[in-house]
């Protein structure tokens, strides 16, 4: 990976306030910021919580729904 892809990577980092950087001499000190990745996963955990429940409840029904015969697709040569 070249140095300017590791840079515009962090750069995205930083703007997400997930990281900051500091300059010593000709070395960048890049840290986490832990906090905000605890908000991160907060807000991840809670959709994941949301569509598990939601992904479950579908397959429930599609499983407990009587199969209804498939409708054969109209073909072009048909519509003449």
């Amino acid at each position: 990976m070249s140095l300017a892809a590791v840079s515009k990577h962090v750069q995205v980092l930083e703007r997400a306030e997930l990281v900051e950087r500091q300059r010593r001499g000709q070395f960048q000190i890049v840290r986490l910021k832990p906090g905000n990745l605890l908000a991160a996963q907060a807000w991840l955990s809670f959709y994941e919580n949301f569509w598990s429940a939601r992904l479950d409840s579908l397959q429930t029904m599609l499983e407990t729904q009587p199969e209804q015969a498939a409708v054969p697709a109209k073909s072009e040569d048909q519509d003449a």
